[in-house]
């Protein structure tokens, strides 16, 4: 996990575990059963993605586990033209992409944002995640319940959770980034979450995208004012900007411990090569080989 935790994530929720009420409004939000709900929906109106379930698409998926090296969470198709994709669950996780977002994405594309989400998963970082996104509705709730002193006891950790939630993107970049091992898919899909329209997205530059993050950082640093308007804008987000998404996935991918890790780590081609050779059946889910053209256990036919 340490290798692709961006320090800023690692500072970010260090402060976090500091602020006061942490652990009491993390076993409420257990209690509330968030977690329960948002599975009942999946189950009532969703695609749950398997080996037998639409297994192109898992085989892509578990290759992106099978490289970060984590158990598969439990995977969704959302039917949601909004491209979006998202990590849930603290203790039974789920991977859940929308269908919009499946639509725009090749695979090396999908492979990034995949790996995105395993990274949330990876680092630890789904329970404060999933405080992050409804803290207002807990704090809300506790300070009908507790006359007012859950919401006091909640006025720093809101801030305190948003800030972290936002540099944790950087660390799931990171691990796309592993996940697709290809910088321009990784930046591409980016971009496609950035300006999710076909006409754009095809004649977006990368090079430019750059530039821009530059003129930005330029300018939010030039002044006070400058810098307050952009902590103001950003005080409340659960994600940073995209244009310093991009930057920071550039720098990391032009870095000495990116290709380090590569070096290291299990190639693309070669988490290919082994699912191909140990392979299933989508019928019954028994094992069988890349030659082989029905199933020697239920004889479904294979090709």
């Amino acid at each position: 996990m340490e290798a692709i935790q961006h320090p800023w994530d690692r500072e970010a929720l260090e402060a976090l575990k500091k602020v006061k009420g942490l652990d009491f409004v993390t076993k409420k939000l257990l209690e509330l059963g968030f977690e329960r709900v948002k599975k009942i929906q999946l189950l009532a109106n969703s695609l749950k993605v398997s080996e037998r379930q639409c297994p192109s698409l898992y085989k892509v998926y578990r290759e992106c586990c099978d490289i970060l090296d984590v158990e598969p969470p439990e995977f969704y198709i959302e039917c949601n033209p909004f491209p979006n994709a998202y990590t849930f669950g603290y203790t039974q996780a789920f991977v859940v992409i929308t269908s919009g977002l499946l639509e725009v994405l090749d695979e090396d594309e999908l492979r990034f944002v995949l790996g995105h989400e395993l990274g949330h998963f990876k680092c630890g970082h789904i329970l404060y995640m999933m405080m992050a996104q409804n803290i207002r509705l807990i704090l809300s709730w506790l300070g009908q319940i507790t006359l007012g002193l859950g919401r006091l006891i909640g006025a720093g950790l809101e801030y305190a959770l948003l800030a972290w939630s936002r540099k944790a993107e950087f660390s799931a970049d990171r691990a796309g980034l592993l996940a697709a091992q290809n910088d321009e898919a990784a930046i591409r899909a980016l971009m496609k979450l950035a300006a999710p329209v076909e006409k754009v997205w095809r004649e977006v530059s990368v090079e430019e995208i750059l530039r821009q993050a530059e003129e930005f950082e330029s300018l939010t640093d030039e002044d006070l004012l400058s810098k307050f308007y952009k902590f103001f804008y950003t005080i409340e987000m659960t994600h940073p900007w995209l244009i310093i998404r991009t930057r920071e996935a550039k720098a990391w991918i032009e870095s000495d411990e990116y290709k380090d890790i590569l070096k290291r780590g299990v190639p693309l081609n070669e988490a290919r090569k082994r699912r191909r050779q140990v392979s299933v059946c989508p019928n019954c889910g028994s094992p069988v080989g890349p030659e082989d053209k029905f199933c020697s256990n239920c004889g479904y036919r294979l090709r």
